[in-house]
């Protein structure tokens, strides 16, 4: 099954209609879940014939994985922007807030659409996941490196991939349902002690 997109939009006209079609997509997708999402549905919200729809993306499933690597590069974007605007005289317990703070504002913007990209379409696989994976990672390491001093772990790409771990799963879960007895409200705030408690464990040597 095909699920790129057949073609990329290189003109300004193309990717504004892309972005059309991505917006619409997500609309439907909250409206309807993933189950009942049509292209259909998506081109008529969109306001474009299925057949110019069809001109960017040949399914539904190309759609959805195409919303999602969108998604994921707005954080991406907001991750790099934060990390890239910390103070000279910052602190690895403030710099790690800031970039907690500003994620679980941005998946609470359409926290609806985050729940069922997370738990309706699982199965799905985006064509850069890789890329994406590897530019959070370095991301995360350029802020752990101005902090090494701070740190029992010396293996610096073993602790960027370990708080890039502990980042998607915690922020995901302040905007996904939780079990029962769980104190949504208290979750957010677990966040940056369960970070700072793995980067500077006691009895580890930074050396």
């Amino acid at each position: 099954m095909k699920l790129e997109p057949r073609k990329e939009p290189r003109q300004a006209r193309s990717k504004a209609m892309v972005d059309t079609i991505l917006d619409a997509t997500a609309r439907v997708l909250i409206e309807r879940g993933y189950a009942k999402t049509n292209t259909n549905a998506v081109a008529e919200t969109a306001g474009i014939s299925v057949g110019s729809l069809y001109q960017y993306f040949p399914n539904k499933n190309a759609l959805v994985i195409a919303l999602q690597e969108r998604h994921v590069g707005k954080m991406l974007n907001l991750y790099r922007e934060v990390t890239s605007n910390m103070p000279p005289d910052g602190t690895l317990a403030g710099e790690c807030q800031a970039l907690i703070d500003a994620l679980v504002h941005a998946h609470l913007l359409e926290p609806e659409l985050n729940r069922i990209l997370e738990e309706e379409v699982p199965g799905f696989h985006m064509a850069n996941d890789s890329e994406l994976k590897l530019k959070f990672f370095e991301q995360t390491k350029l802020l752990l490196t101005r902090h090494r001093n701070e740190l029992t772990i010396a293996d610096l790409d073993l602790a960027a991939f370990v708080v890039v771990r502990i980042f998607k799963v915690l922020i995901k879960a302040v905007v996904l349902p939780v079990p029962a007895g769980v104190d949504a409200s208290k979750l957010q705030a677990e966040i940056l002690p369960a970070v700072l408690g793995y980067l500077r464990q006691s009895g580890r040597s930074g050396s």
